[in-house]
Order: C-alpha cells, then sequence, then structure tokens
C-alpha cells in the first residue's frame, strides 16, 4: 500500500511540473526570476572505488537555483570533450549527467559501468549554455593510457520495411549512415543482434548486403523475432546475410564453429585478436508461457561454445533480452516503466525451458559480454531505469549490454504515455574500442555524429 502511495504521489509531482510548465510557456504563469548576482552552483563528483577510468559514484550539486543541470566530461581547457574518428571528423561528446536541482539540491548516482573518457581532465558543470563550476578529474581516476587493440560496431534494429516518415524506407537512410561512421571510426567488423527486416522480406536481406558491400569489413548478426516473420526465406537469408558461412564442407576462414540449423556460428578472424564472437538465432516470433524461441539443439551448442572458450573473451550475439534477476521482473536491462506504468512487454519468457537454460548459462559464464537489442529503447531512457543499456546483477550474471535501434530508437514521457519510435529523427547504437584487459562501449547518436556519454561505459572481467 505504501508503495503504491509513494507513486502516485511521484506521478502527482510529475503532473503539477508539467501543468506548471505549460501555464509558464502560455504566459500564464510568470516564472521563477533569476537571483539578483546570477545562478551560483556547485557539483561535487563522490567516487565509490579507486578504478583508474571508472566514474561509478554520485554526483551532488547546490545550486541558489532550482532547474535542470547538466554535467560533462571536459578537457585540460575546460572546454566540453570531443574526440576525433580515425578519418579526422570531431566528435561531440554529450552531458554524463542530467540533474534536477529542488531546494537547493540534487544528485544523481552513476551506473557502476560508466566509464571516465580517456581524454577527460575536468568535470564540467552548466545550467543551459552557462558553465558554473569546473573540477579536475582526480589523477588516480584518469584512465590508464594503453594501446587500443582493435574496434567493432555493435547495431541492431535495422528494420527495413517497416518505417516510411521520409517518403521512402527510413532505413535507407539510417543504416547506411551508421556504418558509414563507425567505418569512420576504423572498426574492424559490425556485429549485430537481429531484426534487420519488418516481416522478412528478401528486399530487406537485399538492401542489407547491398549497403555492407560499401565497406571492407565484415557484418554478421543473428536473426531476431521480426526476421522470423511470415515472408521469411532461408533462400533469401543465405543469399544475403553472413554471406559464405554456410557454404561448402569446410569452414570459411575466420569462422570457428557452425551450428546444423544453417544460422549460428563462432567467428574469431585475424582482425579479432583471439576474442570470439558467437551469433545465436531465435527461430520463432512468438513470445508466450510454453513457447520456446530457442530449440534444445541450440541450447546445447551454445554451452559447447562457451564451454570451449571459457577462457576467452565472448561477445555473444542473441536478439531478445532477460527478465531481471530478481525484484521487480518487468525492470530488466532492455526494458523500463515509465511514468504510466507501461513497460515493454515482450521480453524472453521467464520460466521457459530455454529462458532458464539460456539464463543459467549467462551466471555461468561471467567472460561473456551478451549483446541483445528488441525492445528499441534510446539509451537516454535510463532515466525510468539505470540497468536499462548495461547489468551484470551484481556480478551476478555476464556482462549484458543492450543496443539501441539503427532504424527507430523508442524514446516515452508524460506527454507520450506509450512509446514514440522515432524513425529519421534518431539512430543509435555501439562502438567498442577493445583494449587487452577492458573494453569500451560507446554508445553512438549516428543521426548528430556524437558520444552519448551518459551510456559510455566500461567492461573489465578478463
Amino acid at each position: 500500500m505504501l508503495s503504491s502511495f509513494l507513486i502516485q504521489l511521484q506521478l502527482f509531482k510529475k503532473f503539477v511540473a508539467l501543468f506548471t510548465a505549460i501555464l509558464m510557456s502560455l504566459g500564464l504563469m510568470p516564472g521563477k526570476s533569476l537571483p539578483k548576482d546570477g545562478i551560483k552552483a556547485d557539483a561535487i563528483m563522490s567516487f565509490t572505488n579507486n578504478t583508474a577510468g571508472s566514474a561509478a559514484g554520485l554526483v551532488s550539486i547546490t545550486a541558489n537555483y532550482d532547474g535542470d543541470y547538466q554535467v560533462y566530461w571536459g578537457d585540460a581547457n575546460g572546454k566540453k570533450l570531443t574526440t576525433f574518428a580515425a578519418s579526422g571528423r570531431t566528435l561531440l561528446y554529450s552531458e554524463f549527467a542530467d540533474i534536477t536541482v529542488s531546494n537547493g539540491t540534487g544528485e544523481e548516482t552513476m551506473n557502476d559501468f560508466l566509464a571516465i573518457p580517456p581524454q577527460a581532465e575536468t568535470i564540467l558543470l552548466y545550467y543551459g549554455d552557462t558553465l558554473l563550476d569546473t573540477d579536475d578529474v582526480p589523477q588516480n581516476k584518469k584512465a590508464a593510457v594503453s594501446k587500443q587493440t582493435y574496434s567493432f560496431g555493435s547495431l541492431s534494429d535495422v528494420h527495413f520495411n517497416r518505417y516510411d516518415s521520409t517518403g521512402g524506407d527510413d532505413s535507407d537512410i539510417s543504416y547506411p549512415r551508421a556504418l558509414n561512421l563507425l567505418d569512420e571510426m576504423g572498426v574492424s567488423l559490425v556485429a549485430l543482434a537481429g531484426d534487420l527486416s519488418n516481416k522478412g522480406e528478401a528486399s530487406s536481406y537485399e538492401s542489407f548486403r547491398k549497403y555492407n558491400e560499401e565497406h571492407e569489413f565484415p557484418v554478421y548478426t543473428c536473426r531476431g523475432n521480426h526476421d522470423c516473420k511470415s515472408k521469411f526465406t532461408y533462400e533469401a537469408w543465405k543469399a544475403n546475410v553472413n554471406v559464405g558461412i554456410f557454404d561448402g564442407e569446410e569452414l570459411p576462414e575466420g569462422v570457428l564453429a557452425r551450428s546444423d540449423n544453417g544460422f549460428d556460428f563462432v567467428y574469431s578472424g585475424r582482425e579479432t585478436h583471439g576474442d570470439i564472437f558467437i551469433f545465436l538465432s531465435q527461430y520463432r516470433d512468438t513470445y508466450l508461457p510454453g513457447v520456446e524461441i530457442l530449440a534444445q539443439d541450440q541450447i546445447d551448442w551454445l554451452q559447447t561454445q562457451l564451454e570451449t572458450y571459457k577462457s576467452k573473451r565472448v561477445y555473444l550475439y542473441f536478439h531478445t533480452f532477460l527478465s531481471a534477476y530478481q525484484g521487480d521482473l518487468r525492470m530488466s536491462e532492455g526494458n523500463i516503466i515509465n511514468d504510466y506504468g507501461y513497460f515493454y512487454p515482450l521480453v524472453y519468457v521467464r520460466g521457459n525451458s530455454d529462458e532458464e537454460q539460456f539464463r543459467e548459462l549467462m551466471k555461468k559464464y561471467h567472460n561473456v559480454v551478451f549483446f541483445n537489442g528488441h525492445s528499441h529503447w534510446a539509451y537516454s531512457m535510463q532515466r525510468y531505469n539505470s540497468g536499462l543499456n548495461i547489468t551484470d546483477y551484481n556480478g551476478r550474471f555476464a556482462t549484458m549490454i543492450h543496443i539501441s535501434s539503427v532504424g527507430a530508437p523508442r524514446t516515452t514521457d508524460l506527454l507520450h504515455p506509450i512509446q514514440t519510435s522515432n524513425p529519421a529523427k534518431m539512430s543509435e547504437g555501439l562502438y567498442i574500442a577493445v583494449f587487452p584487459h577492458y573494453i569500451l562501449s560507446y554508445a553512438m547518436d549516428f543521426v548528430n555524429n556524437k558520444i552519448l556519454a551518459y551510456a559510455t561505459y566500461r567492461v573489465a572481467k578478463w
């Protein structure tokens, strides 16, 4: 009862704030006047560990004016941090924290995986365009400079033939744009978590191959639920997706294992420096109790591969995410509950035989980074769930990283009770920089060529 009351109280406060903002915008209520001597504010970042490059901790703000403040990483000159792609393109970093100050104070707890970018020297507090406070990144927290081994891109939910807000297929814009930026970043390969199509159309896979062939790096994927729909044919898939992987009796170069089902395979080419990529495809577009989306022989095959490569760094690509390990099962990585109690209902069904076995494998093999897509939630939606984008449930699981959608990231807020897809307006994915003992997972905004600092993570389990 108390929990329900607190939720209703929080929702009421949000509606009051929204109503007040609307009245102010219409000039029916005067805005709060600024302090005569200007806005004064101070940010303090308290770290919870001594690991260099880790931003885990708490950001606290005290200010003489209530409102929304942003915290950025900065360079040695106190300017907002930028970096350069291998091509020379300048990339901006977004804020890494967005904090509301009420009654003079505000705070936000950082995700335990949040990374301090290697180039960061300062921490900057902004209100709008005004810089209010600058602090140095502590010397012991600066990321150690080490040589990057290689890099790769992680994408999901391209969805050719699904969105047409521009008068044509929106993915004809979003997908090649993402590949182009990843190419400029110098990636060695691109891996996807499925959903290339709307209903499994052959034309979707033909478009996928066409854009892939404009680049020299390989592109591999698993099959998602939309790739299991009514128009799917294996002939169109094999001809255009993971081309050559299942041709001939001998394994192609870089392919260490492949399943008899014609979809699942293990890749470790020269460019991956011994790292292992596993692509696992679901075979059914149904999310119901008692209905499996992985066959038993797929689970057995996966277990064999994970045991074989248990001493390696393994990246597993499977389209659908798990429900939460404990507590509210709706608040999993990949999922949210918004202001109205809405959540994305199509998680891997808890209690199904294949789901239980898959979950046990993720508990056992902590050398795995499990990349998934499916929900489309934009990275910024972590405001509703701090574990939306990444979690290992306090070390109990393999690290699970959720990939937003290239085709149409979803958003929700007080004005949009369910969800809003944003084809053409938004496009997100990941750039992964690989180092000998850790990886940096950079969330990318492919529309604005920006690194989303609030969803940039450091993973080190090897």
